[in-house]
């Protein structure tokens, strides 16, 4: 576990040596091999999020203002952003993320950890690292949003977060984006009769692309009536390419997943399905339901749980359009898989055992939200809902206590000592004491020791 207690920004002479060093950085991130941390994987994995830069504290829960997520997330130049404070951050408006090169770190937050109410996040930029973030918006603003949106982003990895109550989808990623990685997420409960102008409209994931990757995994999708997802491009080839492997997917209503787009690419790999309250009784069986004859899919190793006849043949488990000719289907089913960038697979039985226990954000602690969709999830329980209300809306979340850091280099005094780092020098937290590519500061974030490699 993490010690907490993250401090105060780094010295402007500080920062102008960061700046000169992650210039060095952003130059080869395209080109780097190197994890954002390690268990990154796919699409987005090697970008450098605010690697080299600059550390800003978060010292409030104000939607704006000195102190602010919302004024780290404006700071130019990269970034790495540590709390000082946890705690329910009420936006005023959609936190939007437009300045590159950023890690948040939720996960440095004491207390009961971070989430915001009243307004979703936006990223609209490149390299950008976000763990350990809870994004519930809810109905209160009367708006219609994403819990979290990704458009026009690229080099992008979002990890062990939580995303539920958007009145749209709850977590999208559109437009021109590319190498993006979503990963050991929870995604959970949009609001299905809320506030949105179609109606009914409980969604999980809008994804799209003009030619982007993106990689779906170890995620989980629970209570959404569809769109678990919904991929797709646009009608500009050759469109999005979706790696959607080893998630699990729980009480959907309508449909699992599906596209009603012509372009489309998808490996669709040992996903777990587990068909709940909502579930309707013809859809317990569809794991996806292909619109598009453009649509190009990969399946292979999926389960649907108390269906072994589409789980030992998977061409079972997806519907295709009426009247569709023999070669038209041979042509969507391919034998083998798209080139992506490649993760630990595992089984998809294993991967649901650990999803129902590792996902989201568990770090400081898991809140009682992810707490209670898991158990709906483990025990076959819980519904579709239409208001945050419905299931006790925002836990209280505790500030938590700060440990001393002396330098205020975003690391506290007792794990540098632990560690064999000054706490006196404040430039300790943006060296590479062992050389194997992550400074200090992030191998603190990562839980990692600075002085071994690993």
């Amino acid at each position: 576990m993490l010690q907490h207690g993250l401090s105060q920004s780094v010295s402007c002479v500080l920062y102008a040596i960061a700046l000169v060093t992650c210039g060095l950085l952003v130059a080869d991130a395209q080109t780097t091999t190197l994890p954002a941390f390690p268990g990154a994987e796919g699409a987005g994995s090697t970008t450098p999020g605010g690697r080299g830069g600059t550390v800003l504290s978060v010292t409030n829960l104000d939607d704006a203002g000195p102190g602010s997520l919302r004024a780290a997330c404006e700071a130019k130049g990269p970034r790495i952003v540590v709390f000082r404070t946890g705690g329910l951050i009420e936006l005023k408006s959609p936190l939007r993320i437009e300045e590159p090169f950023i890690t948040i770190a939720g996960q440095s937050a004491p207390g009961g950890g971070i989430c915001f109410k009243g307004y979703g996040c936006v990223i609209a930029t490149h390299d950008v690292v976000i763990r350990h973030v809870r994004f519930r918006p809810g109905d209160i603003s009367g708006k219609e949003q994403d819990a979290l949106g990704i458009v026009n982003s690229r080099n992008v990895v979002i990890d062990h977060c939580s995303a539920s109550w958007g009145t749209d989808e709850t977590l999208s990623v559109t437009g021109d984006s590319r190498d993006v990685t979503v990963q050991w997420c929870v995604i959970s409960e949009s609001l299905n009769h809320s506030i949105h102008h179609k109606g009914a409209h409980g969604y999980g994931s809008l994804l799209r692309a003009h030619d982007g990757t993106f990689t779906f995994h170890h995620n989980l999708y629970a209570h959404h009536n569809s769109r678990n997802p919904r991929p797709g491009g646009y009608p500009d080839k050759p469109g999005l390419l979706l790696d959607f492997r080893n998630n699990a997917i729980y009480d959907w209503g309508g449909k699992a997943g599906y596209n009603a787009d012509d372009v489309m690419r998808m490996n669709y790999v040992a996903n777990y399905l587990k068909p709940g309250v909502s579930t309707k009784d013809n859809e317990r069986s569809v794991a996806f339901s292909i619109g598009g004859t453009g649509t190009k899919i990969y399946a292979s190793k999926n389960v649907i749980e108390g269906y072994p006849t589409v789980t030992g043949y998977n061409l079972y488990l997806l519907r295709f359009p009426e009247n569709i000719e023999r070669q038209a289907l041979r042509e969507m089913m391919l034998s083998t898989p798209f080139d992506t960038p490649t993760i630990r697979e595992e089984t998809a039985e294993a991967a649901y055992k650990r999803i129902v226990t590792e996902a989201g954000a568990t770090l400081p602690v898991r809140d009682g939200v992810d707490a209670r969709v898991l158990e709906d999830v483990r025990l076959g329980r819980g519904t579709i809902i239409d208001s945050q209300t419905a299931v006790g809306a925002w836990p209280e979340y505790e500030r938590g206590s700060q440990q001393t850091d002396t330098e205020e280099d975003g690391i506290p005094d007792v794990w540098e000592q632990d560690h064999g780092l000054d706490s006196k020098n404040p430039n300790d937290a943006q060296k590479d004491t062992d050389k194997d590519g992550y400074t200090n500061i992030e191998e603190f974030l990562n839980n990692s020791d600075p002085a071994s490699g690993n």
